[in-house]
């Protein structure tokens, strides 16, 4: 079974993550399906099996996260986007007995705001949930068991679940913080464009 991936990443950084990708794929998919996708501002979509996302999850220093395709609709209001969330079936991802927590990002929404929006969203997957298991996900905006985003643009809502958990670039590669630390998949970025390979003198 394939799946659509999307994965954000610092903005000027898609073709060096839709590179990397590529990269990954033929290293360490060994002929699993995977097709690259359209580069947008701010993030590199693709096509692939569940081990597609999980190696996107492992080797990409590119990334800031994983994000798996749920749906995809137009909309007019928050009614709109509270019916396209409320229709999945979001009991095969994960159980009431997990925390939630739901980000919005949108551009060029029509919509006043988007906390209202967030607060519609998780009001869905939780309605859904006591719907067909008879309780309510418990919310927590610090370290939530699962993450829900959903992004607006001025016609259409996209839902994702995202498969990373913290950002990637939290994996632990810095122990130290400085005075004004720079994100490791930022750097990660910067050194590939650079045309740097392992190995050679930096």
């Amino acid at each position: 079974m394939s799946f659509d991936f999307f994965l954000p990443c610092p903005r000027g950084l898609e073709a060096a993550l839709a590179s990397e990708l590529a990269e990954i794929a033929a290293k360490h998919l060994h002929g699993a399906p995977f097709a690259a996708g359209s580069q947008v501002p701010g993030g590199v979509h693709f096509r692939g099996g569940w081990a597609a996302g999980m190696a996107a999850n492992l080797h990409s220093r590119i990334a800031s996260r994983v994000l798996l395709k749920i749906a995809h609709r137009p909309y007019r209001s928050e009614q709109d986007i509270y019916a396209l969330a409320v229709e999945q079936r979001w009991e095969q991802w994960f159980s009431a007995n997990e925390t939630l927590r739901v980000d919005v990002t949108a551009i060029k929404s029509p919509l006043r705001s988007l906390e209202f929006t967030t607060l519609r969203v998780k009001d869905a997957i939780c309605d859904r949930l006591r719907e067909v298991s008879g309780a309510r996900p418990s919310i927590d905006t610090g370290m939530p068991d699962v993450r829900v985003f959903a992004f607006l643009t001025a016609t259409d809502c996209t839902l994702y679940l995202d498969t990373s958990g913290d950002p990637l670039f939290k994996r632990g590669w810095r122990l130290d913080k400085g005075a004004a630390p720079l994100r490791e998949n930022l750097a990660a970025g910067i050194l590939r464009l650079t045309g740097w390979s392992a190995g050679t003198p930096l």
